[in-house]
């Protein structure tokens, strides 16, 4: 909705695709087939493309709308290989959630420091877009600690 508010030449075509992609989402889910959900997000990320499409300036929502499609991916993936049949232990369903919560924390930080680099312009120097880039270094490093453990 972010996206087709913003818009200005594709807000149709943003809306058009923001629509798709529910509608995708909610059927591969429904079908259970994990295949529709990379186009779902495909088709909500072309959207929010679109409607921001000609700016000037760098989104700051870029970083929730990448760690959203993110947690929608992780979500529906759980919901499709869920069997209500099986029991699940409580422990697993905990550091499940835990390890998503802790990974969609770390693509955000990620997100923003990769867009505070980007953010940079060159009259702002060297050495502070050195800083950047090593910020953006440190926290894949983090997000490759916490998938290792």
């Amino acid at each position: 909705m972010y996206a087709v508010t913003s818009a200005h030449r594709f807000a149709s075509a943003s809306l058009g695709l923001g629509v798709a992609s529910v509608v995708l989402l909610a059927a591969g889910l429904a079908l259970r087939l994990p295949g529709a959900i990379p186009w779902a997000l495909l088709a909500a990320a072309a959207g929010y493309l679109l409607g921001v499409e000609g700016r000037d300036t760098v989104d700051g929502w870029a970083a929730v709308i990448g760690v959203t499609l993110l947690l929608a991916a992780e979500l529906a993936s759980w919901s499709i290989e869920h069997d209500a049949r099986i029991r699940s232990e409580r422990a697993l369903v905990v550091r499940r959630a835990a390890t998503l919560a802790a990974l969609a924390a770390a693509a955000l930080l990620v997100n923003f420091m990769l867009l505070a680099a980007a953010a940079v312009t060159a009259a702002a120097g060297v050495v502070v877009a050195a800083v950047g880039v090593a910020a953006a270094v440190t926290a894949v490093a983090i997000v490759l600690r916490l998938v290792r453990t």
